[in-house]
């Protein structure tokens, strides 16, 4: 009998699976993800693991589709849903009755546990996505977002584009020397500061502007360290606004590095400031933002964004441009689905805060 025509059976994946499934997804992609990390990464919020599933034959791991569990804010209500992150299949058991088995017993794990959504993102890198496998429907592209941060960087190689650009780069440098936000006018009021952990002042942020946003990931300092500070062999650098009469926090940004296209690239992986703030916050935290990125020697900084989202018009002051993105985009599949006036839907991409912290690819 042929290992194609062996008999595969899936079933929730456990934590004593994650060291063979490591194995197993170094073999499929090349990269190697540690227990530790797989572990971190899809018990998420909730500390257990969440309709990631194995599929097994002749008891070994031939399959592992990957959930992270989330919280959700969904009008200032917490929904749980999951992130579609990992799926693999070794070649030979890749057939359309396996891929199905491994998705419909990990939907029947997700309603068990009460999952209200799963969403995903496609990248340009993606031939089969999880996100179309479980019935997301496509919501909208997000535009990525990039600013030069040397003068002989350029995003593509395009005719005309790398002129382009590094003319942008030169006359950046001049209006960072020359911009209010980036002197240290807010002293008075504003101050950036470097963030350990984050601590109750995000708590009492995050309660603040939850109404800020219909649907967004929760952004509370259990969420902000699990994300961004527990993460195993992953250094971000967190900076904070600190209002510097109160020392609450108006606004916190996420930075980290990456090397793509033979560029280092510096991401801002998460940009959050109050809806109705009046921009200072935003411009101070970009502009430091910038700076940290900079000071890195990044040939580019970019950031993930809706085009409706507050924050984009700042990132265009600051230099940020739209880029060409390839697949990627957001997909949504609403388990519990019925939206009203007071339950805004999550097909519709205007009720979302994203960034590039929400997905996967960071």
């Amino acid at each position: 009998m042929s290992p194609a025509s062996s008999p595969c059976i899936a079933r929730p994946a456990t934590l004593d699976d994650l060291a063979e499934v490591a194995t197993l997804l170094h073999h499929i992609f090349g990269v190697y993800q540690s227990a530790a990390l797989l572990k971190w990464k899809f018990t998420g919020c909730m500390n257990k693991l969440t309709g990631s599933t194995v599929l097994t034959s002749n008891h070994r791991i031939v399959g592992f589709l990957g959930q992270i569990p989330e919280r959700v804010n969904r009008a200032g209500h917490e929904i749980l849903a999951t992130q579609g992150a990992d799926i693999g299949i070794l070649e030979e058991y890749r057939r359309l009755d396996v891929f199905l088995t491994l998705i419909q017993t990990s939907v029947l794990e997700l309603k068990k546990a009460g999952v209200a959504l799963t969403y995903g993102t496609t990248n340009e890198d993606a031939t089969l996505t999880l996100s179309s496998l479980l019935g997301q429907q496509p919501v909208a592209a997000i535009p990525l977002l990039v600013r030069p941060l040397k003068r002989a960087a350029s995003p593509s190689s395009r005719p005309g584009v790398a002129t382009l650009t590094q003319l942008l780069a030169a006359c950046l440098y001049s209006v960072d020397r020359g911009a209010g936000w980036n002197r240290e006018s807010f002293r008075d009021s504003l101050r950036v500061i470097r963030v350990e952990r984050f601590d109750e002042r995000f708590d009492r942020f995050w309660q603040r502007i939850r109404t800020d946003y219909p649907m967004s990931v929760v952004r509370d300092a259990e969420t902000l360290n699990w994300r961004y500070v527990n993460a195993p062999g992953i250094v971000y650098e967190r900076l904070g606004i600190e209002n510097a009469m109160t020392g609450e926090i108006e606004g916190y940004s996420v930075l980290g590095m990456t090397r793509r296209d033979h560029r280092m690239r510096g991401r801002i992986c998460d940009l959050v400031t109050p809806r109705r703030d009046k921009r200072r916050a935003a411009h101070a935290l970009v502009a430091a933002s910038v700076r940290w990125l900079s000071a890195q020697q990044a040939d580019l900084a970019d950031v993930w964004m809706f085009p409706h989202a507050h924050l984009r018009v700042v990132l265009r002051l600051h230099g940020f441009i739209p880029w060409q993105t390839g697949h990627r985009g957001f997909q949504v599949s609403v388990m519990t689905p019925g939206a009203t006036p007071e339950r805004p839907g999550a097909e519709c991409a205007n009720n979302w805060f994203l960034s590039l912290g929400d997905s996967d690819t960071v």
